[in-house]
């Protein structure tokens, strides 16, 4: 039976064949980073299933370089800070593929994309859990002669993981996440799918016959307007709420005066005119003044009513009169007199324009006797 492509013992086999060849006065490591050895790691999963690296730049390909030195990779493959980029090719695939590795903060991010395919697939995994920086960096061995010793390599890079255990997990999200994704049905001595490869090819082969998501068109027709505000939940309940039907709501305007107290400028809280059917609000027999009570008159009766028909003695008549001197709404300044009274005077000493009190004749004019003339 023919051994997995994938195991861990082929992976690193893989990845100790790939690490450049140094020469004798070259003193560098051939291993530095923990993310170096997750690039170092995913490289070495794709060539083992047969991959052919064509270069690290999908515009600048060297693939001449890269098959002359096969299975060697170039000395500039890890000349990026922190990111790694591969492009290959496969004889089963007319496309053409990148796999990218990526350090964020603690974590490595693998991305796979076919060209012409524009299809991102990716997985991520926290470095600690795989690689232990302890075994970090591996330096180059030489022989007795001064030479490159390369056969303690393998040996030294399984060290630089966690567990054999951890290899294999490692080997597993590459080979669902990434490998599967990007070329289904791969044929390869010793590869087999598992079921969750199935599953992944068949997503991919789904996708693939999905046609592209239309973009969300904006609704052409205007919004209808809304009353503000409109479950705002940001605006407060009032703190007091008035009962309704009880008093004016908050902020009521009252430009006819209707809730505020009269104003007059002879009896303060009055009306000039007696407030003629204010009385009248009040039922019979609950009222101040009861306009059905016998001797009340049905405006009210008493100096002070105010029922809708007004008597003679109301301040509206100017009745019971006033000094001198103060203003009388009935007789203002100038005003031609008229009679208000039965027989042609004002009742209960009502005054001429003047200043002058009633009486002194029974006619209009006074003076003249009963008759105006």
């Amino acid at each position: 039976m023919s051994s997995n492509p994938l195991s861990p013992s082929a992976i690193i086999q893989q990845m100790a064949e790939a690490l450049p060849t140094h020469a004798e006065s070259d003193q560098t490591s051939y291993l530095s980073s923990s993310h170096e050895a997750m690039a170092l790691f995913t490289h070495a999963c794709m060539a083992s299933l047969g991959f052919r690296l064509l270069g690290f730049d999908e515009d600048k390909l060297e693939e001449a370089k890269c098959h002359d030195l096969a299975p060697r990779l170039p000395p500039n493959w890890n000349a990026s800070f922190n990111t790694y980029a591969f492009v290959y090719a496969h004889q089963q695939s007319a496309l053409r593929f990148i796999i990218r590795t990526d350090r964020m903060g603690g974590k490595a991010e693998i991305r796979g994309l076919g060209i012409n395919d524009e299809r991102i697939t990716r997985v991520e995994a926290t470095i600690k859990d795989f690689v232990s920086n302890a075994s970090l960096p591996i330096r180059k061995s030489l022989d007795a002669d001064g030479g490159e010793d390369r056969s303690g390599l393998p040996q030294a890079l399984k060290s630089v993981f966690i567990s054999e255990g951890r290899i294999e997990d490692l080997a597993s999200l590459i080979k669902i996440n990434i490998i599967q994704k990007l070329l289904p049905s791969l044929q390869k001595e010793g590869y087999e799918e598992s079921p969750d490869d199935r599953a992944a090819r068949e997503d991919a082969d789904e996708a693939g016959r999905r046609p592209p998501r239309q973009p969300v068109m904006p609704d052409p027709l205007p919004q209808p307007a809304q009353p503000y505000p409109f479950n705002d939940p940001l605006n407060p309940l009032p703190r007091n709420p008035v009962p309704a039907g009880d008093f004016p709501p908050p902020g009521f305007e009252d430009p006819y005066d209707i809730n505020r107290p009269a104003r007059s400028p002879l009896h303060p809280g009055r009306s000039p005119f007696g407030n003629i059917g204010a009385d009248d609000l009040h039922p019979p027999g609950l009222g101040p003044h009861d306009p059905l009570r016998p001797g009340l008159g049905i405006g009210g009766g008493l100096p002070g009513g105010r029922g809708m028909h007004p008597t003679f003695d109301d301040p509206l008549f100017g009745g019971p009169g006033g000094d001198d001197g103060v203003f009388d709404p009935q007789a203002p300044p100038g005003a031609r007199y008229d009679p208000l009274g039965p027989g042609g005077l004002p009742r209960l000493g009502g005054r001429r324009p003047g200043g002058r009190g009633g009486g002194g004749g029974v006619g209009g004019f006074g003076g003249f006797g009963g008759d105006i003339i």
